[in-house]
Order: structure tokens, then C-alpha cells, then sequence
């Protein structure tokens, strides 16, 4: 797993469903993202950030991740969004290849209740 720009106790408030046990959390700089191996087998399963920061957006990211072949999932964070559907749309528009969804921390998620 590769978390970018993210905090490892965010990581660990997630639900269990989300992240395997005993997965190996990566943590990594956007400005090293070019750095990181994203394609073959040692590609990470799952890529966490923030849905918005300072930095960049999931839009930015998840076409970041295409353009370094990264095929995998990616969950965007994020406290609270009334409408998910939107983010949901528009990062499938822009990189098809990206397994992307919105993780809801307040539990609002449907991913918090599988």
C-alpha cells in the first residue's frame, strides 16, 4: 500500500475492511511519486491521499498515477462530501485505468459498512 502525503495514524484510522493486516504501508512525497514503482508485481495494491491538499487534488493524482502506468486502486480521503458521485465521475473521465473511490471518514461511506 502507498499512502501519499498522508499521515500513518489516517492509515490506521481506517476501517479494517480497507486495509489487509499486515499490509506494508509505504509512505511517500508527491515529488517523489515519479521515484516509487508503480507497475509490476511489486506495484502497490492500493494508493491512499487526501482527496484535497495543499499540494494537489485526486484529479491531479489519479492522472499523475496514469501517466506512470500505476492500473491499480486508489482511495481518496477526505472528512466529509455531500456528493461524492461527482469526484467519482470526473477521475474516471480523466484516467479509466484507475480503480478510484472516495473513502468518507465521519463513516457516511459505503465502504464502512462492508
Amino acid at each position: 500500500m502507498l499512502a501519499v502525503e498522508i499521515a500513518s495514524d489516517v492509515v490506521s484510522a481506517l476501517p479494517p475492511n480497507l486495509v489487509q493486516p499486515g499490509a506494508v504501508i509505504r509512505s511517500v512525497a508527491l515529488d517523489h511519486l515519479a521515484d516509487t514503482q508503480l507497475v509490476g508485481p511489486a506495484a502497490p495494491f492500493l494508493v491512499l491521499s487526501r482527496l484535497v491538499t495543499p499540494e494537489f487534488d485526486a484529479l491531479d493524482l489519479a492522472r499523475m498515477l496514469s501517466q506512470y502506468g500505476y492500473r491499480g486502486r486508489y482511495l481518496a480521503l477526505v472528512d466529509r462530501l455531500p456528493d461524492a458521485k461527482l469526484i467519482r465521475r470526473e477521475v474516471a473521465a480523466q484516467s479509466p485505468g484507475i480503480n478510484f473511490d472516495v473513502i468518507i471518514l465521519d463513516g457516511s461511506s459505503p465502504l464502512h459498512s462492508l
